[in-house]
């Protein structure tokens, strides 16, 4: 890479440190836990379920296990379930009458909706609000449960959550089959009922990258992190997020690695609203409570809203949905489709990163090591590059044997700028140099660049990954700890190779002391930046400056010395005298009206 895209790249990461410092965590706590949940409704608006109320049939294979019917206790007693699905575990509750946690078993070792308020799936009257309904518990075995209550407004609420199946099913997928029906005597009117989508929070208080919210509205998909809550120099602080959409596809909540999508059915867009807010995580009691950032450490709790419903009495509406609850992997979400994948949010190279995505997934599965898979894209993605890197370098380097002479120039005509600008013009003309083609690589490199390190970033596949002394690829590779500081291989790797790449990158003799400077800086400004990023990050910044060592290296001994060639161009023909034979006689025409021609 040459010296033009470490300029733009470092620039880059100097904003982003910027932005950085500016959105420290330095705000009021949020407020405390809401009121526990309230008495539950009167007697005759729960004490059987309504007549003619649809029977849920359980699978034709499973081995149903009736439950006892509905009671008009106001306190019910909690009843909970699990269904075991792969290396995923979810624990339900009639308390909310939804998924308390999913807990992942495999490498990710966590548990999602951890801080959760209340079950994710409780369906909440108002977004700000909770699931007051008592459910009990109709049908449970190993593939599906049902839950159903009864509302104090006489809405009688149906939940069946069922594990997939068939070619789009995942172990991290449930199907949710709401009905509600109208069991009292008035209409029952409402665009404010809620799925709750759970909290999302960062696996660590001192993560970059910080949890959010994010929805798909006919396949336009948008997202806001935490800080939208926070505000900054150019907006307010603001309590919750609001939005309303015509044809809602999925919302939800997401963290670096994992996502809480509630989506329709494929093919299904109907009206529905996001709602979104952040919740301080409480780390007083666990491993995190010293740990900087640790008492500003916000997650966000989301909920979906149901299209609006208008039900007379006697009447019924059932919505059919799909809850995912697992890892952001971009293969995993492509195969269950709906656009899911799109909660990768990878930016501005979006394409360049699913490419980049695909050819690393299949290097993994042929080397069965995720670092190897890292090192042998970033070899042939450099070596795809060559030819481009080669004739930038050379352009380079007849521009550093053009510097003497534009050095003449420029002082010859410093007081005239017009006319410099000119003449260094006409001296690359005259020789044949493009002072374009050093930019070139950069144009290429960049999309690649970014769109690599936004793979990197979000991969949950690198999660628990180790490769050589790296026990986690997702996270930096500190081996020790000298007073307090950490030792990261990696990133040092990186700055030597980036300082030696530098020193073998030919330098234009125009350039001035200043930015000599900065160019040698430019190693020590991305180890500063990089130091605790993901050892991924840094394991492909090291391979590609290795690369680059090695190019450069190849180049000098099989190319030639660049060498300065004036291009002699042939003098332009002067215009030829006209002919006596021409049209005219060679005399001069004069501009006279002839007479007019009659006739034909």
């Amino acid at each position: 890479m040459d010296k033009k895209a470490w300029t733009a790249i470092t620039l880059c990461l100097v904003l982003m440190g910027v932005n950085f410092w500016f959105s420290t965590q330095n705000i009021e706590k949020a407020k405390q836990e809401a009121a526990a949940k309230a008495a539950a409704a009167p007697a005759s608006a729960v004490s059987k379920p309504a007549e003619g109320a649809p029977p849920v049939p359980p699978p034709a294979a499973a081995a149903v296990t009736p439950a006892a019917p509905l009671t008009a206790a106001a306190n019910l007693p909690e009843e909970k379930h699990e269904l075991k699905v792969g290396t995923v575990t979810y624990q339900f509750s009639t308390r909310g009458g939804g998924v308390t946690r999913a807990i992942l078993a495999g490498h990710d070792k966590v548990e999602l909706n951890k801080h959760g308020r209340e079950p994710i799936g409780a369906l909440r009257r108002e977004a700000t609000s909770t699931d007051l309904t008592p459910y009990k518990i109709l049908e449970k075995d190993d593939t599906h449960i049902v839950f159903q209550g009864v509302t104090a407004e006489g809405a009688q609420i149906t939940k069946t959550y069922s594990l997939t199946t068939g070619p789009k099913s995942d172990e991290h997928l449930l199907a949710l089959t709401l009905d509600i029906k109208n069991t009292g005597s008035a209409q029952l009117v409402s665009s404010e009922f809620y799925l709750y989508a759970g909290v999302a929070a960062s696996l660590r208080p001192d993560e970059i990258i910080y949890p959010g919210l994010f929805w798909n509205n006919a396949g336009d998909e948008d997202q806001h992190d935490v800080n939208y809550f926070k505000g900054g120099m150019m907006s307010s602080e603001k309590s919750e997020f609001r939005g309303s959409y015509d044809r809602l596809r999925w919302g939800g909540v997401m963290d670096r690695f994992y996502a809480h999508i509630i989506s329709t059915k494929e093919g299904v867009d109907q009206p529905g609203k996001i709602w979104a807010t952040r919740q301080l995580v409480d780390h007083t009691g666990d491993e995190f409570k010293d740990m900087k950032g640790a008492t500003s450490d916000y997650g966000v709790q989301g909920a979906v809203g149901l299209p609006p419903i208008d039900l007379a009495p006697g009447a019924s509406k059932t919505l059919d949905y799909e809850i995912y609850l697992g890892p952001k992997e971009y293969h995993r979400l492509r195969e269950i489709g709906w656009q899911r994948s799109y909660v990768m949010f990878y930016g501005w190279f979006t394409v360049v990163s699913r490419v980049l995505t695909n050819i690393m997934r299949w290097m993994h599965d042929f080397t069965g090591s995720w670092g190897l898979a890292i090192i042998l894209l970033t070899i042939i993605v450099r070596t795809c590059l060559w030819p481009v890197h080669a004739k930038s370098q050379s352009t380079m380097k007849r521009m550093a044997l053009l510097g003497p002479k534009m050095k003449e120039l420029q002082e010859k005509y410093k007081d005239d700028q017009a006319k410099q600008s000119a003449e260094v013009m006409k001296l690359y003309r005259d020789y044949g140099v493009n002072p374009l083609g050093g930019c070139l690589p950069m144009f290429i490199q960049i999309p690649i660049f970014f769109g690599f390190y936004r793979v990197l970033q979000y991969a949950a596949e690198l999660r628990g990954q180790g490769f050589l002394w790296v026990q986690d690829l997702s996270a930096a590779d500190t081996v020790a700890q000298v007073g307090g500081f950490d030792i990261n291989p990696l990133p040092l790797i990186m700055g030597v190779t980036m300082f030696l790449q530098m020193k073998l990158t030919p330098q234009p003799q125009t350039t001035d002391k200043m930015q000599q400077r900065i160019f040698m800086l430019m190693p020590f400004f991305f180890l500063f930046f990089c130091y605790s990023f993901a050892a991924a990050l840094s394991l492909y910044w090291s391979t590609q400056n290795i690369f680059s060592i090695f190019q450069a290296w190849i180049t000098k001994l099989t190319s030639k010395e660049a060498t300065l060639e004036k291009i002699e161009r042939a003098p332009k023909a002067a215009p030829a005298a006209p002919s006596m034979f021409s049209p005219g006689g060679g005399k001069e025409k004069k501009n006279k009206k002839g007479p007019p021609r009659l006739g034909g």
